[in-house]
């Protein structure tokens, strides 16, 4: 790739345009996947004259000349088979046959009715459909019908203060940030929570160390790489040194009881902590609310209250604890001592999230290993009478971890944990390599970028690389952090993604249509298909919001990276089969290449992508 000159777009959400969206159905993309499940359902109605509550479809990305396969013949066969028939017909392909040869002529959306051997139904859309659809996004943007608004609380990142923000992390805010677009994008009112671990007795120890080893940390404060030094050397002294852990468990009372000098110190801290996470939140364009442990630590007496008065808890070696079928050990709501944990802090919080601030859904996004403990918060939820399915909906996003490229875990040269902000250090610097390499390379001075531009464009695609090459992968899976892939200009990552849109953008900027040109002609003629290729890639760009009703209800954004990915690749075998700026049909492909570039950049800003417009 030669990279030439950058204009960039730091989208860190969808534009506001996006996220206030009409639901008149001539101004939205409309779901084809549902259109077409209508057709289908009103299809059996008429000609078997049966109502089909659910008509099953699947998406086929890999055939030109048909949008989805239907099983429905198979299903109704083999749900009204009597004596080997179903209607009079002796298989499922008999049945599928006679139904798809009593589509009317009209339909409104399925031009034919493919049946395959054994009876399977392979649908294709009307060409003049498409066609609608591709204009309406030309006048209107890449708009989706909402479903019905809800609160939706997304709690993600969530790191623990007093300490650096590690690779452990980075799924978690990263995943995070893209669902939480995603979900404002649909039109829901989305709570970004940041629940970091800002409370407990880690405070104490850490409180009493300072005041011990660096009497004067409130007027020339630590750095937090030295405050996690401190909290290692805390917790040392704490296991080892019997009244130096009187002191630390004495400290956590006072700043539980709001003791000024005690709150002053953990404030500092907290501070300190929250400076540091901002610094990384603002090279992702991660947007995040703190609500923290300690906001919820006054709420927890009352709710074990509650609790307590619904029978839920009962007392095991002084402890209160909840049990939940299935689990082999309860959930602790108050220890032995008196004091509180995690377990606490999260009934109280999934209380005050569904009752106070009215969420119909919660997502917590964490590391699959600790979804035993969330499944148990949501069943005592439920047990509480709190979360009411499918009044509410709780979910835990669980991911699996990040591996080094030995395929072990993600540690430093000196076995360290690798540190987050050092991860992305590192992917800019190799970005940056790689584009001072392609420039000695072109030899070219109209191509040569300042030192600034260089950094800007290193940053970017440093940045987006991380990003896509992690939603890329299915979550629930461990995957190699490998920066040679992830910067690859070639396959499915960010770069060829950044190409990808560059190029088209070039195609546009040469065909010095403007947008309002652009406009004219999608009202004059609208987008009309003209090569096979046209259809199959126009296609895919209708699939746009139908992936995203994917991605929010099964929680897999890798789903939304394999449409970005299709449609690319797809805009690029375009290329190759016909001409677009000297050819007749000019108008029609300068519309296609439009609304592809306007799609993409709707979904660019879904996963965090901020776009290269020339290159």
């Amino acid at each position: 790739l030669t990279y030439i000159y950058f204009f960039f777009l730091m989208i860190r959400r969808p534009p506001r345009s996006t996220q206030s969206r009409s639901s008149a159905a001539s101004d939205v993309y409309k779901r084809q996947l549902q259109r077409v499940r209508e057709s289908i359902s009103r299809l059996i109605s008429n000609t078997l004259k049966i109502q089909e509550e659910t008509v099953n479809l699947l998406s086929v990305t890999n055939n030109p000349k048909v949008e989805f396969n239907c099983p429905q013949g198979i299903k109704v066969f083999n749900n009204n088979k009597k004596d080997g028939q179903a209607f009079g017909f002796k298989t499922p392909e008999e049945l599928s046959r006679h139904l798809a040869s009593q589509l009317p002529a009209d339909d409104p959306i399925i031009g034919h009715l493919e049946v395959l051997p054994g009876g399977m139904m392979a649908v294709s859309i009307k060409d003049n459909v498409i066609e609608e659809e591709i204009t309406n996004i030309l006048h209107h943007g890449a708009q989706i019908e909402q479903p019905p608004k809800q609160n939706i609380v997304v709690d993600f990142s969530s790191p623990n203060i007093a300490k650096e923000m590690h690779v452990g992390h980075l799924r978690s805010t990263i995943i995070g940030e893209s669902m939480s677009r995603i979900l404002e994008f649909q039109g829901h009112n989305v709570h970004r929570i940041n629940h970091v671990g800002d409370w407990g007795t880690q405070f104490g120890m850490l409180i009493q160390y300072m005041r011990e080893a660096y009497p004067d940390f409130l007027t020339n404060p630590p750095q937090l790489k030295d405050l996690e030094t401190f909290y290692k050397a805390a917790k040392k002294r704490f296991d080892e040194d019997l009244e130096f852990k009187k002191k630390a468990q004495l400290n956590v009372v006072a700043l539980q009881g709001g003791d000024e000098d005690c709150r002053k110190v953990w404030a500092m801290i907290c501070d300190l902590s929250r400076n540091e996470f901002n610094k990384i939140y603002k090279r992702l364009h991660v947007t995040l609310n703190e609500f923290g442990e300690s906001f919820y630590n006054p709420m927890i007496p009352g709710v074990i209250k509650e609790l307590e008065e619904k029978g839920l808890v009962k007392e095991d070696q002084g402890a209160k604890c909840i049990f939940v079928e299935g689990f082999p050990n309860p959930l602790i709501v108050q220890k032995s001592d008196g004091g509180f944990n995690y377990d606490s802090t999260d009934m109280a919080a999934v209380k005050y999230r569904i009752e106070t601030v009215q969420a119909g859904r919660v997502i917590y996004i964490t590391d699959s290993g600790q979804e035993p403990h969330f499944r148990m918060i949501i069943e005592a939820a439920k047990m509480a009478g709190w979360h009411q399915p499918p009044k509410t909906r709780l979910d835990h996003m669980g991911f699996g971890v990040v591996q080094g490229e030995d395929g072990k875990k993600f540690k430093t040269r000196s076995g360290d944990v690798v540190k987050l902000m050092d991860l992305l250090d590192e992917a800019k610097d190799r970005a940056l390599e790689q584009l001072k390499k392609r420039q000695e390379e072109t030899k070219d001075s109209k191509s040569n970028m300042t030192e600034e531009e260089m950094l800007i464009a290193s940053e970017t695609i440093g940045m987006a690389a991380v990003k896509y090459f992690d939603l890329r992968q299915n979550r629930v899976s461990t995957y190699r952090f490998a920066y040679d892939k992830m910067l690859d200009p070639k396959g499915n990552t960010a770069v060829y993604l950044l190409y990808s849109y560059a190029r088209i953008s070039s195609i546009l900027r040469k065909s010095e249509y403007s947008q309002e040109h652009l406009k004219g002609i999608a009202t004059k003629t609208g987008f009309k298909i003209t090569h096979p290729h046209e259809r199959y890639l126009a296609v895919s760009l209708l699939r746009f919001p139908e992936v995203l009703d994917t991605v929010v209800d099964e929680m897999n954004l890798h789903k939304l990276c394999d449409l970005i990915y299709d449609i690319s690749v797809k805009i690029a075998e375009g290329y190759n089969k016909y001409r677009i700026l000297d050819d007749p049909n000019k108008d029609t492909r300068i519309l296609l290449c439009e609304a592809s570039r306007v799609v993409l950049l709707t979904a660019f800003s879904l996963v965090g992508i901020s776009p290269l417009e020339k290159i």
